[in-house]
């Protein structure tokens, strides 16, 4: 499919208004469409399957990469406390701001950290696994690289979800967005997200450091498969 006119590198209105009053409104509509669309549900449904893969290692220490307002972290910690599995949760966004709220958040659930995501500051190998999710299509390209670079040092596997660039997906999520009422500045990130995003063949290259399958799981989102149990 032709892609390259769908192409834009412009920032985002959330990634220049963080928690404005603007930005809450993006985050609440990408929550209410996270959940209605069942993405949320699917996420833990996959992550579970890596820490099966991983041989089902308690506590599971995970850590999450731009974790933003922590809905995903919220989503892992209560997913995995109706298991009755132990967790050690970290978040790292680079931004104070939403490290704050995510520490607001989530409480003594997890540990949120201000860091860099090209140089994550602990040790190799410190986690079972790595998450990060719609986060990569947010980076300048020369930085995705690094990213998933530090997933791998840092992690036995990763959890990587993102948009796939696609004409479908743009207009499809103006479409939906416009539909279920969202806010203007929620439909105009939307459609810019899948045009900043990876096509598949690129995607799969990005995430090649990790020895993880990709895959489409969604008409425009992909993800990283599960990795066998460590040795």
């Amino acid at each position: 499919m032709l892609t390259g006119p769908l192409r834009e590198d412009r920032p985002e209105i959330l990634d220049q208004e963080g928690l404005s009053d603007r930005g809450l409104r993006i985050l609440a509509d990408l929550e209410r469409w996270n959940r209605l669309s069942g993405w949320t549900a699917g996420h833990m449904r996959r992550i579970e399957k890596h820490w099966e893969a991983l041989g089902r290692p308690e506590p599971f220490r995970v850590l999450d990469v731009g974790t933003g307002p922590g809905a995903l972290l919220e989503a892992i910690a209560e997913h995995f406390e109706s298991r009755g599995v132990a967790t050690e949760l970290v978040g790292v966004d680079l931004s104070p701001t939403f490290a704050e709220k995510a520490r607001s958040r989530l409480g003594d659930r997890a540990t949120v950290v201000e860091a860099d995501a090209t140089a994550l500051p602990f040790e190799d190998k410190a986690f079972h696994l790595g998450t990060t999710a719609l986060m990569i299509h947010h980076l300048p390209k020369p930085l995705r690289p690094q990213v998933i670079a530090e997933l791998a040092r840092t992690c036995d596997a990763a959890y990587v979800f993102d948009l796939e660039v696609t004409w479908t997906g743009a207009v499809g999520w103006a479409a939906v967005a416009g539909l279920l009422g969202m806010h203007a500045d929620t439909r105009h990130d939307g459609v810019l997200s899948v045009r900043r995003a990876c096509t598949l063949d690129e995607f799969r290259a990005l995430c090649a450091p990790l020895k993880q399958e990709v895959r489409r799981v969604f008409p425009t989102a992909m993800v990283t498969g599960v990795r066998s149990q460590r040795h």
